[in-house]
């Protein structure tokens, strides 16, 4: 495509995606009849959630090898964007609808998969397309395959109402085996009905005509097709195999551009791995594993995203609500920026850090300070069985007990002639809890008042939840697990993590004893990996991966070029200097980036960015601000989920460990999307000193 052509096909498509927005954004502006508070209590208001106005964003097109009569009208192509829409027979399905496959070019076929020739990506600067680029996925590509439009906008169709009523009974659970998806011609209003026992008819999916393109003549041929199942836990044969890439070049170019403060939505460079995570049914359970900067939020975010949409097919999403869980309030503050994109602000979704919700359950402003814990009863299941067994045993006396109740029964370990547990571990470690006033300013005992109060009194706002997605699942307590167990209606997980990045010895060791803490048969929800590192530089992850066992060193990174990690040994007196000298250098190199410094000792670090006239943000307490310059300060805890363009990591040596692994410390090493720096007064960990 010469110079021309090319600005001419950019100017096109700029057009289409202003009449689009237009068309959307009109759309939504319609109001719609509301049924009932079903999920008001996500504001905590009682009132439903203002939503956020959608943008109308084109993600791209497909152009098939030849015009298809039956499903596209006689057309050869479409695009793919945020939701359905028709302009003048330009059709634009939904990136969650089935036929997104033939963009995202996913293991889920359907029926058109095989009729693609050139799958275009579009590249956006802010709410802009500004350019645009073309894959050929065959070798017959037809000389034109994108038509010119000449389109104009007609009235906007009257918004159907998506809203369940009130009386409408619930539906029943979804088959773990999924049916065949309808064809892009049929856009289900309701949930589809469950495919009929053999031997029965099944009845067709229901059709808008506003939101459809002319139905098929044949019943719609099996969007579905057989594919390996994906390794369990443990296999090794297929990690050193490279997953395909899609739009590359599209996606290069994000990489290399600075990082933001928020996550984006990706969904133009989504890649077929993440694409097959982000569609799986909705109750099917499946843990998702996988080295850091391989796109596990990603994930997370537009699977959350991708459950509750209209356009997801009806055996894939869900009737409830989804809950996200992270690991810090950061990370809640990261991602919530994609799930409004991509939802709307739907009240349907709703992300958390752990600790926030631990914290809601208690009615709590003010975190509590210390360790997570101190000894393996702080957290262990077996506390929480305690915790169930004084709550039956209160409730038996015809009275319904308080927290406070339930605490002070657990600290006498029951009553005189009635323990409620003989084990003299348990008894010791019962008659040594603190008051309860005091108790709700430790950290370690968190945990066991939130499960307390939730078997008490769980709070409205925190019900029809049906599926749960845990972020950084490696750091979750088996009492925290059991907690979120017990919030989760539907028993249906996507839990996500990295075993290598524990960061402390009470947590689980293995995915196998998650399932089972959670009573999901370890055979049933696949434990899936994601493979190639997106986030991070080959020299980035090679010199971070020298901290984990040798069978799992191996670097699989898209971005194979990049600096080197600066390690720099300086004596004490000299830190300061160093981290500032370096903090300088990363924000030089990336003026429109983020810049992290990662430490245990917080105190230090800023009052040496205070010396150099450096102040606190008043709207984020990591962040430090100075001549229009910003860094952001912190702890390995907190930088979990985060990616910068610069990271200066201070004293490794100090990072805590755990059962041989230093997972902290790893974590910490593998934020940076562009360049490392060390800064270290103390030897270094073995592994990382130069061989």
């Amino acid at each position: 495509m010469n110079l021309d052509s090319k600005q001419l096909g950019l100017e096109d498509e700029r057009t289409a995606q202003k009449r689009y927005r237009r068309k959307v954004q009109d759309r939504a502006s319609r109001p719609i009849t509301h049924h009932g508070s079903r999920n008001n209590f996500w504001t905590g208001t009682g009132l439903p959630a203002s939503l956020v106005m959608p943008l109308g964003g084109l993600i791209g097109r497909v152009a098939l090898r030849q015009p298809n009569e039956e499903l596209l009208d006689g057309h050869g192509d479409f695009y793919i964007g945020e939701s359905y829409a028709d302009l003048d027979g330009v059709h634009v399905y939904s990136w969650a609808a089935p036929v997104a496959c033939t963009f995202f070019r996913g293991s889920r076929h359907h029926e058109l998969c095989d009729e693609v020739a050139v799958i275009r990506a579009f590249e956006h600067r802010g709410d802009d397309i500004v350019d645009f680029h073309d894959e050929p996925v065959c070798d017959d590509v037809p000389a034109h395959p994108f038509r010119k439009r000449a389109l104009t906008v007609p009235t906007a169709p009257k918004r159907p109402n998506r809203l369940r009523p009130p009386e409408a009974p619930r539906a029943a659970p979804l088959p773990r085996t999924p049916p065949s998806p309808p064809s892009p011609s049929v856009k289900p209003t309701t949930r589809q009905t469950p495919a009929a026992p053999a031997g029965e008819p099944s009845l067709p999916p229901a059709v808008h005509s506003a939101d459809t393109i002319a139905a098929p003549a044949r019943p719609p041929a099996p969007a579905v097709r057989s594919q390996s199942p994906a390794p369990r836990q443990g296999a090794r044969a297929g990690r050193s195999t490279a997953p395909p890439v899609r739009a590359e070049a599209l996606l290069r170019a994000k990489l290399a551009a600075p990082r933001e403060k928020s996550l984006a939505p990706v969904l133009a460079t989504l890649q077929p791995d993440q694409y097959d995570l982000v569609t799986v049914p909705a109750m099917d359970s499946m843990i998702i594993e996988g080295q850091p900067g391989t796109g596990k939020t990603i994930v997370a975010s537009h699977r959350a995203a991708y459950l509750v949409s209209d356009d997801t097919p009806g055996e894939n999403s869900l009737d409830g609500n989804v809950l996200i869980v992270g690991p810090t309030k950061g990370y809640s503050r990261h991602v919530q920026a994609v799930i409004d994109r991509l939802t709307g602000g739907s009240e349907r979704v709703r992300i958390v850090s752990l600790p926030e919700l631990m914290l809601h359950i208690l009615d709590m402003q003010r975190e509590p300070r210390g360790a997570i814990s101190r000894s393996w009863q702080d957290v262990d299941q077996g506390l929480a069985m305690l915790v169930r067994a004084t709550v039956t045993r209160l409730k038996a006396t015809g009275t319904m007990p308080t927290c406070d109740d339930v605490y002070d029964h657990l600290r006498r370990n029951g009553s005189v002639g009635h323990p409620l547990t003989l084990d003299r571990e348990w008894a010791a470690y019962l008659r040594r809890l603190p008051p309860a006033r005091d108790a709700l300013t430790m950290r370690k005992h968190t945990p066991l008042l939130a499960t307390i109060q939730w078997e008490v009194a769980k709070p409205r706002d925190l019900v029809g939840i049906e599926h749960i997605i845990v972020d950084e699942a490696q750091d979750v307590t088996p009492l925290e697990w059991l907690l979120l167990s017990s919030m989760n209606e539907a028993h249906a997980w996507t839990l996500i993590g990295d075993l290598n990045q524990r960061r402390s010895d009470h947590t689980l060791a293995s995915w196998e004893q998650v399932l089972r803490l959670l009573a999901i048969p370890y055979g049933d929800p696949p434990v899936r990996r994601l493979e190639r590192g997106y986030r991070s530089t080959r020299p980035v992850l090679a010199y971070a991966n020298r901290l984990l066992p040798a069978a799992e060193r191996t670097v699989m990174a898209f971005q194979e070029d990049g600096p080197e990690p600066t390690v720099e040994k300086c004596q004490q007196s000299g830190v300061d200097d160093a981290v500032l000298r370096h903090v300088t250098r990363l924000q030089n190199a990336y003026l429109q980036g983020t810049v992290a410094v990662i430490t245990v000792d917080l105190k230090a670090v800023e009052t040496m960015l205070r010396r150099a006239d450096w102040e606190k943000s008043r709207n984020d307490p990591f962040t430090w601000q100075r001549s229009g310059r910003e860094v952001t300060v912190a702890h390995p805890d907190n930088a979990r989920g985060l990616e910068f363009d610069g990271v200066v990591v201070v004293e490794p040596a100090d990072f805590p460990q755990n059962l041989g692994r230093q997972g902290p410390l790893y974590t910490a090493l593998t934020r940076p999307n562009r360049e490392l720096a060390v800064v270290h007064t103390k030897p270094l960990p073995e592994r990382l000193r130069k061989r």
